[in-house]
């Protein structure tokens, strides 16, 4: 087997059999084509205006809000409903009807009408019907710690502890961001092509934002219900807080459903760090400057995690490597003029695979803005699959045996490789994985590629190279799946990682993690001892929309903690 030392940077960046392992995917790095980046990139420079409409949450965080965004010739309501905390029956499942807030993102201006048929259906959840023009659903939960704690702090005419705030990163979390679809709410297929958030993803990643701005106006609000002397959170403490979120399962199904949309941004983020590895560093040009600039925020960044990981490399140790790329490069730069691909060449064997994804990634910064936006607009505009019946059953072969050799290569018949069931649970609709012994009966809800793979070629054996697949499908309507899915995702290369999911050995996270950091962009994304869960950060050092409003926004991809108050909170 050829070895990663062994191959270029750019077969490392664009290889599909190096890249989609699930190992190599947990490590791909948060950047400026992750959906929660993107988007805000385009906000600040296209100076998105948030306007705060209404406010009428009471002393104990019931009532309503309104926030209206003009987003160049358009204009969207985000509509929020505050509860009074009730920690009664919160399990933090997907199914759960008890939150601190719930909030809808609608096209246009809303009417009183339309609000209270949202806040009706809201709280239904999977039976409620969203009012037409919605984009997103979406629900949040504080940090009571966190949450508390600043509260207290403002209430008392002073700044919270900042080192606290640190730790946590956050005063609410995200517990839903429904869209493309869910409960009526529009898919990102149906928006044209001048939509400001047309592109995947996006809506959701926008009302986390919002959400965000919500959590600092609510923490300002009760602190002035309870104090004629309160003061407001400080600009630095709002702009280094960011929004929870946890994230399972769920994620790892979405890969598996959304072939089209993670191999089309995938092809597009790796061939954009491909594009960017070859523009040339100069000593004491822009572009150099930048890239050192980047490598010392990021070592630092990682070193200050506070977080505990258990199946991710610890983030101290990544900080450390990338000191030691910092180091590699102003050697390089010491030589004359170099390139990234040159950097990243020299760094391979030296620092680990996170590392050196977060190098690759920061490559990215070197690109113009409408150099990133053109390879990320307009790729898919259909996630549909359909058969090829009058393809020849040699051409099917043919492409099978090209794409899909590392399915192929897989023993399904080893110790272990059936060793997991995936279901839906009963209780909390959510997805689950058991052993099959001891799961028995219903549906397995898993994506057993190699197998299925396997399946279609021994069943290929039996008919004529020039039968057509037709014959195929008449003969097997159980494998129509899998030959839609082989024909229409031929040369997309990057659709799906090179996984079994019904392993002993799979670890599930690592694919949860790839969504959250790679495609969502979150930071901090650590993993829960169980392996089944990852949680993250959203928008932490992110600029608020007072920055956006006076001119003054900074996208800071790796923020440091400000100086401030250090009162010892309560933990």
């Amino acid at each position: 087997m050829t070895t990663m030392t062994e191959v270029s940077v750019e077969q490392r960046l664009t290889d599909p059999e190096l890249l989609m392992r699930p190992e190599r995917l947990q490590a791909l790095a948060p950047s400026r084509v992750s959906a929660a980046r993107a988007v805000l990139e385009r906000v600040v420079r296209e100076n998105w205006r948030i306007e705060r409409v209404a406010f009428d949450i009471d002393e104990k965080s019931s009532g309503e809000a309104l926030y209206r965004v003009h987003a160049r010739d358009r204009v969207f309501d985000f509509v929020v409903y505050g509860f009074e905390p009730d920690l009664s029956s919160r399990t933090g499942r997907i199914t759960e009807k008890n939150w601190d807030m719930m909030a809808a993102l609608i096209e246009g201006e809303t009417t009183p009408e339309s609000r209270a048929v949202t806040r009706e259906e809201l709280p239904k959840l999977y039976v409620g019907r969203a009012v037409p023009g919605t984009l997103t659903w979406a629900r949040s939960n504080r940090s009571f710690r966190a949450f508390d704690h600043v509260v207290d702090a403002l209430a008392d005419g002073r700044q919270p502890d900042t080192r606290f705030l640190w730790e946590i990163g956050y005063l609410m979390r995200n517990t839903g961001l429904d869209g493309n679809g869910t409960f009526n709410t529009r898919s990102f297929l149906a928006l044209d092509d001048e939509h400001p958030l047309r592109d995947p993803l996006h809506a959701q990643l926008f009302t986390a934002y919002l959400m965000r701005e919500y959590a600092a106006d609510l923490a300002n609000t009760l602190a002035a219900h309870r104090s004629d002397a309160a003061v407001e959170l400080s600009p630095e403490l709002r702009r280094m807080i960011g929004i929870g979120n946890g994230s399972a399962l769920g994620l790892l199904f979405f890969v598996n459903t959304h072939p089209m949309l993670v191999g089309q941004w995938m092809r597009a983020r790796q061939h954009l760090i491909v594009e960017a590895a070859k523009l040339p560093l100069a000593p004491g040009t822009d572009g150099a400057a930048r890239i050192e600039e980047l490598l010392d925020q990021a070592s630092a960044y990682y070193t200050a995690d506070p977080y505990l990981y258990q199946h991710f490399r610890e983030p101290h140790e990544v900080g450390a490597d990338l000191a030691i790329a910092g180091e590699v490069f102003r050697d390089l730069l010491a030589e004359g003029p170099t390139t990234g691909e040159r950097l990243l060449a020299e760094l391979v064997g030296r620092i680990d695979d996170e590392a050196w994804e977060v190098v690759a990634a920061n490559l990215l910064e070197l690109l113009p803005a409408e150099t990133v936006e053109l390879a990320l607009a307009g790729g898919i505009r259909s996630e549909l699959m359909r058969s090829q019946p009058t393809m020849r059953v040699d051409e099917l072969r043919s492409l099978i045996e090209r794409e899909y050799a590392w399915a192929l290569a897989i023993d399904m018949d080893a110790a272990g490789a059936r060793e997991y069931v995936w279901y839906k649970s009963a209780d909390a609709e959510e997805p689950r994985r058991g052993p099959a012994g001891e799961v028995a009966g219903g549906r397995n809800w898993a994506l057993d590629l190699p197998g299925d793979l396997q399946s279609l070629v021994a069943t290929l054996d039996a008919f004529a190279a020039d039968e057509r697949v037709g014959s195929v499908l008449a003969a097997r309507p159980d494998l129509r799946g899998v030959i839609e899915r082989v024909q229409s995702l031929a040369g997309l290369a990057y659709h799906s990682p090179h996984m079994n999911m019904l392993d002993r050995e799979f670890v599930p996270v690592s694919i949860v993690r790839f969504m959250n950091a790679a495609i969502h962009g979150l930071h901090r994304t650590v993993d829960t001892e169980d392996l089944r869960n990852v949680l993250g950060l959203i928008y932490i050092g992110a600029p608020t929309a007072a920055d956006i409003a006076d001119g003054t926004a900074r996208i800071d991809p790796y923020p440091a903690i400000p100086a401030g108050p250090a009162q010892e909170a309560q933990r």
